[in-house]
């Protein structure tokens, strides 16, 4: 789309420079504002959407309540969720008109180390800690509180073929994550039990593991 170009005003001469690049981009529910992470900025940029379908000129720049801001998601109210790699947390926000954030909830630690990435199943929301390789659960209540699924904060341990998460996503029906695993060149997949547990139904191997290609980043349908 011509004109749709907007600058992050990010210092990220040497391309691709990972900590100063984007976390993620997403459109708020309803598609009227579009959501950016910026890792070492520590900021979430708002733009509002014009009805052409482009961002605004200018996006409003709110300042992060948890430090290296990553992944992006909603509950069902749409408040947003942002997962926090620098200790591993997640803050809540209601996103406003104007593109303001007000925030719901401070940083809800999970004890795990970088965790980037986010993904909701109903009720449940699922994030991938890279650092050490697990995947910790998360529970919403009707009021849009967040708590971890159990104490330690670990919804699956690591193992010799789960090495590296990079990724997670689920299925349309909310049955089933997938995990990817960029070191390991493994994808797991998970059956979402009714309080949110995780059962491991399957190993996909011999995909191309991160230092050989790169590999980041996945979809379920």
């Amino acid at each position: 789309m011509r004109g749709s170009h907007r600058s992050l005003g990010l210092d990220n001469a040497r391309v691709p420079l990972f900590s100063s690049s984007p976390g993620q981009v997403a459109f708020t529910p309803g598609g009227r504002a579009l959501a950016v992470t910026t890792k070492s900025a520590g900021t979430i940029e708002v733009f509002p959407m014009r009805r052409d379908g482009r961002p605004a000129h200018r996006a409003v720049v709110n300042d992060s309540a948890g430090g290296v801001p990553f992944a992006i998601t909603f509950d069902k109210s749409g408040r947003m969720l942002v997962a926090e790699a620098e200790k591993s947390t997640v803050s809540t926000y209601k996103v406003r008109g104007d593109g303001r954030l007000k925030g719901v909830q401070r940083p809800l630690a999970n004890g795990q180390d970088a965790l980037c990435w986010l993904e909701r199943a109903g009720d449940f929301f699922y994030g991938g800690n890279t650092g050490n390789s697990t995947v910790t659960g998360y529970r919403t209540d009707r009021h849009g509180r967040l708590a971890l699924t159990n104490d330690v904060g670990v919804a699956t341990p690591p193992s010799a073929k789960s090495q590296g998460v990079i990724d997670l996503a689920v299925t349309q029906d909310e049955k089933f994550l997938y995990v990817q695993n960029a070191v390991s060149g493994t994808v797991d997949g998970f059956r979402i039990g009714r309080d949110g547990s995780l059962t491991k139904v399957t190993t996909a191997a011999g995909l191309p593991a991160f230092a050989e290609s790169g590999m980041e980043g996945i979809a379920a349908v």
